[in-house]
């Protein structure tokens, strides 16, 4: 660099001191063919003072030895004058060599003007000026004494041939001069130039190769100088603070970033790339944060979780599963290649809560195993009551590694989805446990209420057929009396299990209260009505009771059944209904299903509203 600077400023003034020899040589030449042509003009006018004097003393004779002493005047090569058409009329031709040598004579006698020429040639450059002379009346000499012609007729002309060799060598000469003088300028100036500007280079240098390596991502270089000019130093000290303030500000950032989000263990070298990417994936997760603060439940978490690994992090196929503490629940699954996997609580990764790699070892766990795929799975503890295992699988070993690149962003997900998953989870804990009867593990009365709120305006709405049945354990208080009100819960278990094996995922059970439980049968035909009542009498008739000395006995149940809105158009009048016809089954001798009739109730009982 600093030697092209030098060379750049050398060159420059190279060409300045090329194009001043070149004026200077132009300027000496046109300097001395001016001369010439003064000279020429001078020796016309002598030339025609002097044949004017012999032509009045009448010496013309004798113009010959005065024209030679004009000819060998420095610098004069040739020397002729020749006269005028008229002129020679006149006094007739002149002298031998007084003729018209060529066109230039010939076109200074027609035009009257003075003709120049100037012929060069390797060895020699020679000035020819022909000057005609002009017949003047008035001033000294008067023409008109001696000639018959008027005023601006030409007479004759003169034609000089200067040599001007000397000119064009003197120019040559000045020119070398000039050149000489300019290369040793330029050697002085390159020299000084290059010492001058030694620091600068040093100090430029020093900052190409720091920037070099800043753009490299290495922030440690620092600028060098070995001047001790003030103005160097202030340059190396401002670059370098920056630098300073840089990388320490980058190395801030990530130390504090590393103590709450997952880093890449393959993060960039480049500090500043590295911070980029640090504050987009914070304000992707403070966005996706943000986001499911306002989800109504886990699912809504879980699947956003999940499009973010499908759509963000590029899986392909996984698997996302919520684990309680006793069983596994599927949450969410999302599987490119639309395969059912069927994991089990022995997956090995659910049981020592570690991760398991599928290239640790060869079948690490079978429950995961398939023939053509790599795969591995994640536990992630969300909170004493449940975690969630992330399940991926990765066709190539390449996939798989990544897959294991992605962990940490993954783990930054889940890390920012805990505490909502935690808030929504409890939600969901308090609303099941206000909702649900705790002895039985089936709904609650207050349940009843939203429920029936909720499937009334479907039921009418697409002509939804529900079966009602009000079932009531027959001789409960004999229980309670007999073997204790433990007992007596036991007895409310065994029916309450008795209902949930008999009935449909689509029916729904009820602890209507103390040893009372409805069941509202959803889209049931009338058969079907009593026979699932039948077959739930039937059930409890034959499931034995423990007592507390450990016995066992067995009991029996009463039903009664109605129909919405075959029977009333009205739930709750329906319910009321059943409850009717279960009295009515008590009054029948008990163990026994009886269908609701209008005949069991008057008319205006009937009409009246619940």
């Amino acid at each position: 660099m600093q030697k092209k600077l030098s060379l750049v400023i050398v060159g420059t003034i190279f060409i300045s001191f090329m194009i001043l020899m070149v004026i200077s040589a132009l300027s000496i030449r046109s300097i001395g063919i001016k001369n010439a042509e003064e000279k020429a003009q001078i020796i016309s006018s002598l030339v025609e003072d002097g044949l004017s004097a012999h032509m009045l003393s009448g010496t013309m004779d004798k113009r010959e030895f005065f024209l030679k002493k004009i000819s060998a005047s420095k610098g004069v090569e040739a020397l002729w004058i020749f006269r005028s058409e008229a002129v020679e009329k006149q006094f007739g031709k002149g002298l031998g060599n007084e003729l018209i040598r060529d066109g230039i004579d010939e076109k200074a006698l027609k035009t009257g003007e003075v003709q120049k020429q100037i012929t060069e040639s390797t060895h020699s450059a020679k000035l020819r000026v022909t000057t005609p002379y002009i017949a003047k009346e008035h001033g000294l000499p008067n023409c008109m004494q001696c000639h018959q012609a008027k005023e601006g007729d030409v007479l004759g002309a003169i034609s000089i041939v200067f040599d001007i060799s000397d000119v064009r060598t003197n120019g040559i000469l000045t020119s070398l001069t000039i050149l000489g003088v300019s290369i040793v300028i330029m050697i002085l100036v390159f020299i000084i130039i290059n010492h001058s500007m030694k620091p600068l280079m040093e100090l430029f240098h020093s900052i190409k190769f720091v920037m070099k390596k800043a753009q490299e991502g290495e922030y440690v270089r620092r600028v060098r100088c070995s001047s001790n000019d003030k103005e160097y130093q202030d340059v190396k000290f401002w670059i370098n603070s920056i630098l300073d303030k840089l990388e320490d500000t980058l190395k801030d950032i990530e130390a504090t970033v590393k103590k709450f989000l997952a880093l890449s263990p393959n993060h960039q070298s480049d500090l500043l790339l590295e911070a980029q990417s640090i504050v987009h994936e914070l304000s992707d997760i403070y966005q996706f944060k943000r986001t499911i603060e306002f989800d109504e439940n886990k699912e809504q978490v879980y699947r956003r979780i999940g499009s973010i690994l499908q759509n963000e992090l590029k899986l392909k196929d996984f698997v996302l599963i919520e684990s309680g503490k006793n069983a596994i629940h599927p949450t969410i699954v999302f599987d490119a290649a639309s395969q059912k996997r069927n994991l089990d609580p022995t997956c090995r990764a659910l049981r020592t809560k570690q991760a398991v790699f599928s290239d640790q070892f060869k079948n690490i766990c079978e429950s995961c195993e398939t023939c053509d795929h790599h795969h591995l799975c994640i536990p992630y503890l969300i909170s004493s009551d449940f975690e969630i295992l992330l399940s991926i699988w990765a066709k190539t070993p390449e996939e798989l590694n990544f897959t294991k690149e992605q962990l940490p962003k993954i783990q930054n997900y889940i890390d920012a989805a805990r505490p909502e998953l935690v808030s929504k989870n409890l939600t969901e804990i308090l609303k099941i446990s206000s909702t649900t009867d705790a002895l039985t593990g089936l709904f609650n009365r207050k349940y009843l209420d939203e429920y029936i709120e909720k499937a009334l305006s479907q039921a009418k709405r697409n002509g939804i057929v529900y079966g009602i049945l009000m079932i009531d354990i027959d001789f409960f208080k004999m229980v309670n009396d007999t073997y204790g009100h433990d007992v007596g819960d036991k007895a409310i278990k065994v029916l309450a299990q008795v209902l949930k094996e008999n009935i449909r995922e689509s029916d729904t059970a009820f602890r209507f209260g103390g040893e009372e439980f409805l069941v509202l049968l959803y889209q049931c035909e009338e058969t079907m009505v009593t026979n699932i009542a039948e077959k739930i009498r039937l059930a409890f008739e034959k499931s034995p009771i423990q007592s507390n000395n450990g016995s066992t006995f067995y009991k029996t149940l009463s039903v009664g059944a109605s129909i919405f809105p075959k029977d009333s158009d009205s739930l709750w009048k329906c319910i009321k209904f059943a409850d009717i016809a279960l009295y009515n089954a008590k009054d029948s001798g008990r163990n026994c299903v009886k269908r609701f009739d209008a005949s069991m109730v008057d008319s205006q009982e009937l009409k009246s509203d619940f």
